[in-house]
């Protein structure tokens, strides 16, 4: 008996693995995967909200909130109120977030090169095409 393809559950078993893999070498530094790609959102923004990295990350606002709450308690995120609309939070990375991105940034590129190097070229160019291939056909907003 074949079973029907399930794209969800392929992609989200190869979603978990690379998770893991990224996680694997980030926990050196104390993150978690998603932890990281806010950092490095919020460090190529310079200034965010809410709504702007659930954008640039494709992330339900619940999933985006349980991500940032770490990451203010402990201090490497700041938040702060935007002046032409008060119920907007504006999102900074600290003194403390800039030193921890920082560290960081060497352990993801090793996670990346080793990434690059486990699969290949061809696979690599591939997981970029289809990611972007995703967001540009099934991306709300």
């Amino acid at each position: 008996m074949e079973i029907e393809h399930c794209y969800n559950s392929a992609m989200r078993k190869s979603s978990r693995l690379i998770t893991q893999f990224y996680e694997e070498r980030l926990s050196s530094v104390g993150l978690k995967a998603g932890q990281f790609s806010i950092l490095r959102a919020v460090h190529f923004c310079k200034e965010t909200s809410n709504k702007e990295l659930q954008k640039i990350l494709v992330l339900e606002q619940t999933t985006l909130t349980r991500n940032l709450k770490p990451l203010l308690r402990d201090g490497f995120l700041h938040l702060s109120v935007d002046p032409k609309d008060k119920r907007v939070k504006r999102i900074t990375l600290s003194s403390s977030g800039k030193k921890l991105y920082k560290k960081a940034l060497p352990v993801w590129k090793g996670a990346q090169k080793e990434l690059h190097h486990k699969l290949g070229k061809n696979e690599t160019v591939k997981i970029l095409s289809l990611s972007k291939s995703f967001v540009d056909k099934l991306a709300v907003g």
